[in-house]
């Protein structure tokens, strides 16, 4: 008998320790968190558009040798500055030089050849059908002459256009092929770039227009301008490809730094939340919106900034819906919350 009783009691005492446990763990579910929320508005925003954009020099040129030849002679290395029409670099070819001789005497007999017959055929001394031939002949000796004057020279080897020498990497006797790129003249007295431009936006810009060039890698904002405006829409992106420029006076931006180039588009009424209102994980924007009690973890993406606010897009939200703005960490889609408005702080 006495241990029915104890059996008794002991399923009498875990059924009590059981049922207190389940009524801890439906208290911690029921457990509210208190935040602060703030409606969601339409404000009038400074648009600002913002891109990514790789650089480029003004203007870039590739120096080639055509028919190859024998480096004899470097005269500027990589980083100097060189003015157009002044020699780089120096090379010989036996092949090229005796083409250009060879081809220079056969030039000057065919010319004295064609000037006689011609003075003879203007007084009509002798046919057409004569004189045509010599004709021909001295045609056919100027252009071969010119086009071996062209090699000959070209290995002399001068800068095409002012700017800064680099890609020389030849020494004193490299052989060089045909079409080899002896150096580059950069001139980056202005720095360029393309970006894709929205469609929406295009009637708030014009040529001339102000904007900044951020490069991270020198750590500087310049000003700069609007430059170009393509009418034709990229058929891939949709977007419309704008050209800008900066003067590089501290020749500092490099051909082929990243920079982040900003745009004023003017002002616009548009959808915003409160800065801190908005987080990042894994890389995307998200808002917490408060419905009848829960809160819901919304992805938006951003636009404009003009703090304290910044623009929103999504569809998953509207006008009169209820951000939060303070008691974000700990929140989780679906967390139960009770709302102290910014409006209740004011």
């Amino acid at each position: 008998m006495k241990k029915i009783i104890l059996g008794l009691s002991l399923v009498s005492t875990i059924l009590f320790v059981g049922c207190g446990d389940k009524k801890v763990e439906n208290k911690i579910k029921e457990q509210v968190k208190y935040v602060t929320t703030e409606e969601i508005q339409n404000r009038e925003i400074s648009s600002i558009f913002k891109s990514d954009a790789v650089l480029e020099a003004h203007k870039i040129v590739d120096h080639k040798i055509e028919k190859g030849g024998t480096v004899v002679e470097i005269l500027k290395k990589n980083g100097e500055k060189v003015k157009k029409g002044e020699v780089v670099i120096k090379l010989e070819d036996t092949a090229t030089e005796e083409e250009y001789y060879s081809t220079k005497s056969l030039y000057k007999v065919a010319k004295n050849n064609y000037e006689k017959f011609k003075r003879l055929y203007d007084k009509k001394l002798i046919s057409y059908l004569e004189y045509v031939n010599y004709e021909n002949n001295y045609t056919t000796a100027k252009a071969n002459y010119e086009k071996a004057k062209d090699n000959y020279e070209d290995l002399i080897k001068k800068a095409e256009i002012d700017g800064t020498v680099g890609n020389l990497f030849s020494k004193v006797g490299d052989e060089l092929a045909s079409d080899s790129v002896l150096f580059t003249v950069v001139d980056d007295s202005v720095i360029e770039a393309y970006v894709g431009f929205p469609a929406e936006w295009l009637n708030q810009i014009k040529v001339d227009g102000e904007l900044e060039i951020k490069v991270p890698s020198v750590n500087k904002v310049y000003d700069g301008k609007i430059v170009e405006i393509n009418p034709i829409a990229d058929k891939v992106t949709k977007k419309y490809m704008i050209k800008v420029a900066m003067e590089n006076k501290d020749n500092l931006v490099k051909e082929g730094m990243y920079s982040y180039v900003t745009i004023p588009v003017g002002k616009n009424k548009v959808m915003t939340v409160p800065d801190e209102s908005i987080f990042i994980k894994d890389l995307l924007h998200y808002v917490y919106i408060v419905r009848d009690g829960v809160v819901k973890l919304i992805e938006v993406e951003t636009g404009s900034q003009n703090p304290p606010y910044t623009e929103i897009h999504s569809d998953k939200v509207k006008l009169g819906d209820r951000v939060v703005v303070k008691g974000i960490f700990g929140l989780e889609d679906g967390t139960k919350v009770k709302e102290n408005t910014t409006e209740d702080n004011k």
